[in-house]
């Protein structure tokens, strides 16, 4: 039986994304979002806001999407994958958590292409790290 890594998101463009290509000519995106979650104080009539710092990753496709219409201040969604990796800088294990992005989504902006959804192809995650 497959587990299930299945994660939506949505939150703000926190910068312009990132593109890249691969050493074989592949297009990734990277981008980071703000991600706000409201909850009320125990005991309390007081809101807080916290907020979290996600980065996605975008491959192919969707990554040709990202560079042609995500900017800073987007609101957009986010339906992927949930990728825990590691690397080693002066020997010394760093981690990553990142999502790999499956389905983007626009929800505010003045692109013609705002609000379409750019479904992932089969080769969305080629095993490529991106640094």
């Amino acid at each position: 039986m497959s587990d299930v890594n299945r994660i939506f998101l949505t939150g703000r463009l926190v910068a312009d994304p990132d593109i890249k290509y691969t050493p074989t000519g592949k297009e990734v995106a990277q981008f980071r979002i703000a991600v706000n979650r409201n909850f009320k104080l125990k005991d309390s009539e007081q809101w807080q806001e916290d907020t979290f710092f996600v980065t996605i990753i975008a491959w192919n496709r969707l990554a040709e999407k990202v560079e042609k219409t995500f900017k800073k201040g987007n609101a957009v969604f986010v339906e992927g994958i949930l990728r825990i990796r590691n690397y080693e800088v002066d020997g010394v294990k760093k981690w990553i958590t990142e999502i790999i992005a499956w389905s983007l989504n626009t929800l505010t902006g003045t692109s013609k292409e705002a609000g379409t959804e750019e479904p992932a192809d089969e080769n969305n995650e080629p095993n490529v790290p991106f640094s």
